[in-house]
């Protein structure tokens, strides 16, 4: 090979840049380096071409600002703003990312010269597993982060950061199952942030309804004092069932309103106007029954005064008690009206004996509440307990805006196939007039009829007034505010708002439904049911009975409620019900003929109501009627082994004598020896002397023949007993 002269240049640094894939031309690849000719040791080298290309930019990549600032500090020099020891912390935490990294991907290494870790010995070391609910790398656990709830599990795993998997997997760690579009409600998002450790804080989007209450209320504050005038103040009646509520009702008014009450008991909540001795109140009735006790907490907390109603020769009862608290959580003034006090029975020192444990204390005790003796059915002590009524009325001056845009809340809600969406309105403030636009619930919509408590139509509405309106295009819950608003734009904002969120509650509701069905199939328990498709007639009874039937749980049945509405019963609900096998309760609503032939047809179960503690009644025997029976014993009678008898055909016989009881023959048997149970079977022969008997009394001898078993000695005890079934019930232990 040719010596190569060291002093030579390079071979490629005179080849020319070319664009492209191209090549030197081929003169300049076949060039030869000048050199001394006249050293017969050198000869020329030839250069190879070189191909060179040129970079070519297609595009452009952003690299997040944190990325940038990382390597620009890295590549910084070391100095006060960027120490050593932020390069090195740096590189060391990315050399560990990467070891992390390559210990998932890279196989580890077999054979003799495989790398050992301190673990067993000949053995790789263990590696430390990671948490897999950890937070993904570069999120701050500690930041706060806002979620508004009911909110799926997709949406939550995007606000956290946190895979879907994670979520899932928390949620059947806690024992409720679900699924990416399964809904979370506030508990369950609380509950998912603790066990991911995350700071969450549940918020509800208010936005726009924030915007338009400030805006209403702006323009209230800006009313002067002396523009405003007194109003009539709103009563609450309020007591145990059948305490004579609206009998007292009927007095003030001079109408016979419980005449026409199903079962003689309240079931809907009613506002009226009364107007006594130049006086005018309005009165608010609300049902005493046990399953109302939302109606009697929104009564509580619409009203200004309470007068609780309690019968003399009852006294307190528990629906008492729980009023008394709902006035005591609401702080409005408490007058106690002691009713009945015409029967011959009537205890009304008992009545204030028993309310002074409770904390309320008569005027003339020396207390601050007001108690007044009457007879609602005679009309004794009704005036008096009016101009009491009208007395604390004065002393919280009530006053209110006539010219202001009308604010209240709503009643009772019903559909009628005449007049469609019917809504009880009360109005606290400012006057509501037909034709005004109104905001309620979860729906927006002009007012085409107003009504008053008797029904007559009337063009507006003062402060202080029941009213009942008709064009509302959804039906809000009972509870709600309502606001009269000019802009129809915020107004449909707000109600979709609503709107969504109650959407959202509702599936969150269903999920939690789904996840009580899937926690059972998974622990293999068979659980009975009893489906029901419920129509009510006003919203006020359509939820307690909701509440009512849901509460009647056990382990072993339950009530699952496939649809609940307003209205009459009509053929897709006859279809619903064929389909999944269900019972059409009717509250107050019937079917309409063609519902009713579909049924008839389907062998569709349809059952009508009007009274709410009949309904849970029935669903209560119903749900017992499927719970097994538990199994008891019944000790019959003992008999004592006096001799064994050996027969060759039919095995050892048991001479006994009974001391206790009787011993028949269809009764079980149970053989004990020494006090231990050895045995336990039926009875194959009874015998007295020689002939076959069904029993044996105490003091008489008997031959005794057990199936299937010989093993018997004198002196063994044969307990005769019976297995009886008894019917269980809702309300016991399991």
């Amino acid at each position: 090979m040719d010596p190569i002269d060291p002093s030579a240049p390079p071979a490629d640094s005179d080849a020319p840049a070319l664009d492209g894939p191209e090549v030197a031309d081929e003169s300049a690849a076949t060039d030869l380096d000048p050199k001394d000719e006249s050293d017969p040791g050198t000869k020329a080298i030839r250069r190879l071409p070189q191909p060179v290309r040129k970079a070519k930019i297609l595009g452009r990549i952003e690299l997040p600002k944190q990325t940038i600032d990382d390597a620009t500090r890295r590549s910084a020099p070391s100095g006060p703003r960027n120490p050593a020891s932020v390069d090195r912390n740096l590189r060391q935490a990315a050399m560990q990312q990467f070891r992390a990294r390559g210990a998932h991907t890279m196989p580890q290494r077999r054979g003799p010269f495989a790398r050992r870790g301190p673990g067993r010995p000949g053995g790789g070391g263990r590696r430390q597993k990671a948490d897999p609910l950890a937070p993904p790398p570069g999120i701050d656990p500690d930041k706060l982060v806002q979620v508004e709830a009911p909110v799926s599990v997709k949406k939550l795993s995007e606000a956290l950061g946190h895979k879907v998997q994670q979520i899932l997997v928390v949620m059947m760690n806690l024992g409720e199952p679900v699924n990416i579009n399964s809904y979370l409600d506030k508990s369950q998002v609380e509950l998912v942030a603790l066990e991911l450790h995350r700071n969450v804080e549940v918020v509800e989007a208010t936005e726009a309804e924030d915007e338009l209450l400030s805006q209403l209320t702006e323009a209230k504050d800006a009313i002067l004092e002396e523009d405003k005038s007194s109003r009539a103040p709103i009563v609450s009646f309020m007591g145990h069932v059948d305490h004579g509520k609206t009998t007292l009702l009927d007095a003030l008014r001079g109408s016979e309103i419980t005449k026409s009450e199903a079962g003689g008991i309240t079931q809907h909540t009613a506002a009226y106007k009364i107007t006594r001795n130049n006086r005018t109140v309005i009165v608010l009735d609300t049902p005493g029954h046990a399953a109302f006790t939302e109606m009697r907490t929104r009564g509580a907390q619409l009203t200004d005064i309470v007068v609780l109603v309690v019968a003399a020769d009852d006294g307190v009862m528990p629906q008492t008690e729980e009023a008394l608290n709902h006035v005591k959580a609401a702080s409005v003034p408490l007058v106690i009206a002691v009713n009945k006090c015409d029967k011959v029975d009537a205890n009304p020192m008992r009545v204030r004996q028993q309310l002074s444990t409770l904390g309320v204390q008569p005027e003339e005790w020396g207390g601050d509440v007001q108690f007044i003796d009457i007879s609602a059915l005679k009309g004794n002590g009704v005036d008096e307990l009016l101009e009491k009524i009208v007395l604390e009325a004065e002393i919280l001056e009530l006053r209110s805006t006539p010219d202001h845009a009308a604010s209240g809340n709503v009643i009772e809600a019903k559909q009628t196939p005449a007049q469609g969406n019917v809504i009880s309105l009360m109005v606290m403030d400012g006057t509501l007039k037909q034709g005004d636009l109104v905001l309620c619930g979860s729906g927006t919509g002009r007012i085409r009829v107003l009504l008053d408590d008797s029904g007559n139509r009337i063009e507006t509405a003062a402060p202080g007034t029941p009213v009942e309106v008709i064009g509302l295009p959804e039906l809000p819950q009972p509870g709600d505010k309502f606001f009269v608003v000019t802009d129809t734009k915020m107004a449909k904002q707000v109600a979709g708002q609503r709107a969504t969120k109650q959407r959202h509650l509702d599936l969150a509701r269903k999920s939690k439904g789904r996840t009580a069905d899937m926690t059972a199939q998974l622990l293999n328990k068979k659980k009975e049911e009893v489906r029901l498709i419920i129509k009510a007639d006003v919203m006020g009874s359509l939820e307690p009975i909701r509440q009512s039937l849901e509460a009647l749980t056990h382990d072993e049945v339950a009530v699952r409620i496939l649809h609940s509405a307003l209205g009459g019963v009509t053929e897709t609900d006859v279809t619903l019900a064929d389909a999944s096998n269900a019972i059409i309760v009717g509250f107050n609503s019937v079917p309409d003929e063609k519902a009713r032939a579909k049924a008839d047809e389907a062998g569709v179960t349809i059952r009508f109501y009007n009274i709410i503690y009949e309904l849970i009644d029935d669903a209560r025997k119903l749900l017992e009627g499927l719970l097994s029976p538990e199994q008891k014993e019944e000790i019959r009678g003992h008999a004592e082994i006096r001799a064994v008898f050996h027969s060759s055909k039919l095995g050892n016989i048991a001479g006994c004598l009974v001391t206790d009881g009787t011993i028949s023959r269809n009764n079980a048997v149970r053989l004990s020896r020494d006090g231990n149970v050895i045995y336990t079977g039926k009875f194959a022969g009874l015998r007295r002397e020689k002939d076959d008997v069904r029993e044996v009394r105490k003091d008489f001898e008997c031959g005794i023949l057990i199936q299937g078993y010989n093993d018997i000695k004198e002196g063994d005890i044969i307990e005769a007993y019976q297995v009886i079934e008894v019917k269980r019930t809702l309300g016991e232990d399991d």
